[in-house]
């Protein structure tokens, strides 16, 4: 009875999985293109890694037992025609889309290209420091990072599969399997350092590949299972766990699915998630397919709604396209911002719909049908619509990949940001220079602080990259105004840049404004450190951040609380508020200012007028 349930489980279409996965990429796009709507919406990925880790290990398995063995040159060209049909349609199109829309997603393009192709994108982003967890300037291929760690695994799965089976002891390859995946969690948890860019523990196909190894775990005791070995007192055991499992697994799945949207919701990209958050979600999706693939769960019925059932089928072209729509639909409509997110979320979601569908109309399916000939060779038993089928292919893919071609020669080397931005750090550095061969023929005597309008003179500012896009503006309102502004900075170096002014035989001047908040998460112990380093005779003018970045909220709040909790010498410079108000004044990256305009220098002289006004 046990073996026979089992067999109808495995040789049918495994119901609801489809749900599953419309579950997780809905997941997964929202936190791409809104990381406040979903903050963990990347355990979404975890969900995929399993899934696909036991419908991969399911199909090799089944293969095996229907008395074909491995297949290697079928399996393998079953997957080249799943994966690469829908990526030689989508790269020369985007790749052309964007030399029209916004030049600055090209920077790097052509080793995007190559390396998506070659399925190592992951690890050339990990070595070229591109980072997946920064908004700014991301690459327009950075998502595909998921796609290069699952065609490793689809490369790996056969040959392991043939390893394993050598094992005479059966239940030895799911103790093997089970343990690359805590091998895989115990790697991403000691690699991982809380405060740096966690990128490549997050890319690593050794540090996040814990979900495939656990959905293969999973594949393989179902063929345990499913085979029996004849011994009567293991087959009444495992009729038994068959039995009480038929009766609790769909509830257990429903808890797994509400435990993992629970996670999704609260638990953010830090030390939780990589210190086996992603883990106890591989395990929990683990749960979830088990519950909800036996034939006559509950669980099915609601994995088979319409929604998720569609997006979960067509889950690989909408994954491929929504990225880089998203990127277009930010470039076009720039001054919308998050004023306007619903409209440019509902615009992404229409034009990766349609994508996805000329996709699979277009390419895929044919190719599904009748190999990669099909592409540009009409099938005969679907007439005069599969020969204008493709005509429209050859069109397309001919002319994108012409023009991509002219793209990836021309793509600039740098963004424009990049580029103004070397030219102010390089303006910087001169004037820096002239400042302090000045100020060792002349040092000035320290003034008392005198809470009135400072002058530049007056003003030393320390700041990333949204304050060296600023800094011609701070001039220009503040004269003589020191600014020492670097692309990258955090709030972590705000203490040697003091200590280093202090040093200078000028000394600290008395407003010390630090706008050093876009990069990373700000604590109440560093505002307190650099408070006290400035030293009471001084003005702290804290400057909050405006970025699509998941700690800025945070961030800001955390700013605002400490300029109220100080407010008899720290002021708060509401630069998002600011710059909400004129977001067509923002570059493509929707986080730095125009090089040319006051208004980062304007709200900094607003906010120090209000603070004295108040009678500071």
């Amino acid at each position: 009875m046990l073996r026979e349930a089992l067999i109808v489980v495995v040789r049918r279409r495994f119901v609801g999985l489809n749900g599953l996965k419309g579950i997780a990429l809905i997941a997964i796009v929202l936190y791409h293109c809104d990381q406040g709507t979903l903050r963990g919406g990347f355990f979404g990925v975890d969900i995929f890694f399993t899934i696909s880790g036991f419908l991969i290990f399911s199909s090799l398995l089944n293969h095996i037992d229907s008395g074909k063995g491995i297949g290697f040159k079928e399996y393998y060209l079953k997957r080249l025609r799943r994966i690469y049909p829908a990526l030689i349609l989508m790269i020369p199109v985007t790749v052309s889309l964007a030399w029209f829309i916004n030049q600055d997603m090209l920077v790097g393009i052509k080793n995007q290209m190559v390396t998506t192709m070659l399925g190592c994108y992951n690890w050339y982003a990990i070595g070229s420091g591109a980072s997946y967890f920064s908004q700014m300037n991301p690459d327009m291929f950075r998502h595909l990072w998921f796609m290069s760690v699952l065609m490793q695994f689809y490369l790996l799965a056969p040959l392991l599969i043939y390893m394993l089976r050598k094992i005479l002891v059966r239940w030895v390859p799911v103790a093997i399997l089970a343990g690359l995946a805590v091998c895989s969690a115990l790697s991403m948890g000691l690699q991982y350092h809380p405060g740096t860019d966690p990128t490549r523990v997050y890319f690593g196909s050794d540090t996040h590949a814990m979900g495939l190894w656990l959905g293969a775990m999973l594949a393989w005791l179902l063929m345990i299972i499913r085979r029996g070995n004849g011994r009567p007192e293991e087959t009444a055991i495992m009729e038994y766990a068959r039995l009480v499992w038929s009766k609790i697994g769909p509830a257990v799945a429903f808890a797994a699915l509400l435990i993992l949207l629970w996670m999704m919701q609260h638990v953010e990209q830090g030390p939780a998630a990589f210190y086996g958050g992603f883990f106890a979600a591989s395990l929990l999706s683990v749960v979830l397919v088990a519950g909800s693939i036996p034939f006559g769960s509950w669980m099915q019925d609601l994995l088979v709604f319409k929604p998720f059932d569609v997006v979960g089928r067509y889950s690989y072209g909408i994954y491929l396209w929504h990225w880089p729509l998203w990127l277009f639909t930010k470039a076009m409509f720039p001054q919308w911002g998050a004023r306007h997110l619903g409209w440019m979320l509902l615009i992404t979601f229409a034009l990766t719909a349609c994508c996805t569908a000329m996709s699979w109309k277009l390419v895929e399916q044919p190719v599904a049908r009748g190999g990669f000939i099909a592409m540009i060779r009409p099938l005969p038993e679907n007439g005069m619509w599969d020969a204008a089928r493709c005509w429209i292919t050859i069109v397309v893919v001919l002319s994108t990949c012409l023009m991509s071609g002219y793209v990836v020669d021309n793509a600039p080397k740098q963004t424009s940001v990049e580029h103004a931005l070397e030219e102010n750090a390089r303006m910087l550095k001169e004037q820096q220079g002239m400042h302090l061969d000045f100020d060792r023929k002349h040092p000035p005597t320290p003034k008392k602080p005198v809470h009135t309008m400072p002058n530049g003179q007056q003003m030393v500012a320390f700041g990333d990259s949204v304050m060296l896009a600023s800094s011609k503006g701070l001039q220009s309102v503040f004269p003589g105004i020191t600014v020492d502004a670097e692309t990258s900075r955090s709030m972590t170096k705000a203490l040697g840049l003091i200590d280093k002014a202090k040093s200078q035989p000028e000394g600290l001047r008395q407003w010390v404004l630090v706008g050093l908040a876009t990069n990373s998460a700000v604590t109440d112990g560093q505002l307190n450190d650099i408070l006290n380093d400035i030293g009471p005779n001084h003005v702290l003018v804290l400057i909050n951040a405006h970025a699509p970045v998941s700690w800025v909220p945070g961030t800001n709040d955390a700013l605002s609380d400490f300029a109220a909790t100080h407010s008899n010498n720290v002021v708060l410079v509401d630069w998002d508020a600011t710059i909400s108000a004129y977001p067509d004044e923002l570059a493509g990256d929707g986080i730095h200012p125009g090089m040319s305009n006051t208004l980062y220098a304007q709200a900094v002289k607003d906010a120090i007028t209000n603070w004295i006004k108040q009678g500071h």
